[in-house]
């Protein structure tokens, strides 16, 4: 995943759910919901999304670039 696959999620008008792999290699599913940068790399985030069953979830991201 890269930052502008990360920016047009949040973005979008109408936002589809995806897949997110997090920094442990869990997959996690659902819509974008925020993103703030951790560490001041510019390539660690900390995601939350909406699932399926409505619940939010935050989890550690790495960006490819």
């Amino acid at each position: 995943m890269t930052k502008w696959e990360l920016f047009k999620g949040l973005a979008a008008e109408h936002p589809l759910p995806r897949h997110f792999t997090n920094a442990n290699g869990f997959r996690q599913y659902g819509t974008l919901q925020s993103v703030e940068r951790e560490d001041g790399s510019g390539r660690s985030f900390n995601v939350t999304i909406r699932d399926a069953s409505d619940q939010r979830k935050t989890f550690h991201v790495r960006t490819s670039d």
